[in-house]
């Protein structure tokens, strides 16, 4: 599992963040296809800037907010 699955797991749990990809790809943003092919590792190697903060900034929010 990469990096960047584990965190998209984390924001889909249902105790954890209950996010869908969709809501996922609207917070960051990017498609909920890249998010789906990121939690998958088809994507990942090569993230953007962007896209990267986003997931780590969202994941912070939710998942820190969580526990």
């Amino acid at each position: 599992m990469t990096y960047w699955s584990q965190l998209i797991n984390d924001l889909q749990d249902k105790e954890k963040g209950n996010m869908t990809q969709k809501e996922i790809g609207e917070s960051v943003p990017c498609s909920q296809n890249y998010i789906s092919d990121l939690k998958t590792g088809k994507k990942g190697k090569r993230v953007s800037h962007e896209i990267a903060k986003g997931l780590e900034k969202l994941h912070k929010q939710k998942i820190s907010s969580a526990v």
